[in-house]
């Protein structure tokens, strides 16, 4: 553990950003664990269909669909865990490999824009704004506690 007296709040609090961001996905993957389309129009967008119509017109593709669609969720809500658990842990007591571990959030959100870029502008348009904000609180999550995890050698 390397927790000092002289820590400023910053640092000592850091670790809350990256529970944030696991209760954000927690909040988000349930709904879409139970099969809840929050981003309707998404589907619409890339598809050119409802779901309903998708459901009606094709139900093997709907199928395939739904099974993906409440696998990522449960995929959110596997990330949101182990997120959630870091951070309340080893993050917060200065571990450092917890800080090496973290560095691959930023990296997730940069390969979830670099996907949504293969979809149409409007699909894209819409899920870009979200992300970015992720990246930027993962970002601002690693480097408050900076010196905490990596004092200087005077």
């Amino acid at each position: 553990m390397n927790s000092t007296v002289n820590e400023k709040f910053y640092e000592k609090y850091a670790w809350i950003v990256f529970l944030v961001i696991g209760i954000l996905f927690i909040v988000g993957g349930i709904p879409h664990a139970l099969g809840l389309n929050t981003d309707p129009t998404l589907v619409q967008t890339i598809s050119g269909k409802t779901i309903d119509e998708l459901k009606a017109s094709s139900p093997m593709v709907f199928n395939l669909y739904n099974f993906y669609f409440r696998g990522g969720g449960l995929s959110d809500l596997g990330f949101a865990f182990f997120l959630i658990v870091i951070s309340i842990t080893a993050y917060r007591q200065g571990q450092k490999w917890a800080w090496y571990a973290f560095c691959f959030i930023p990296i997730y959100f940069l390969s979830w824009i670099g996907l949504s870029l293969t979809l149409p502008s409007e699909s894209s348009s819409s899920l870009i704004p979200p992300l970015a904000v992720f990246i930027i609180l993962s970002l601002v999550g690693l480097l408050l506690p900076l010196k905490k995890f990596f004092p200087s050698q005077n």
